[in-house]
């Protein structure tokens, strides 16, 4: 799958919104909170935590990685995107 997103694209997002399966959320990094991810919800496992995935897996760090995020670590839904 081809990023939808590249470098240097800004994003909305929207704090309140419902998160689902396909979702692209913004997530804090678990081990560097001041750094920010971008990356598609691919699973929610049985704890309600998010399993985060790059949409360029090969360069991507997320879930397979960093682990799954709770909820609490999730600081928005992408709703719209600019370049």
């Amino acid at each position: 799958m081809l990023p939808l997103l590249r470098s240097g694209d800004r994003v909305l997002i929207d704090p309140n919104a419902v998160v689902g399966i396909g979702d692209i959320v913004v997530a804090k990094h678990p081990f560097k909170k001041s750094v920010r991810l971008i990356k598609r919800v691919t699973a929610i496992d049985a704890n309600a935590n998010y399993i985060l995935t790059g949409d360029n897996p090969s360069e991507s760090s997320d879930s397979r990685s960093l682990g799954s995020f709770p909820a609490s670590e999730i600081v928005g839904k992408v709703v719209s995107k600019t370049n």
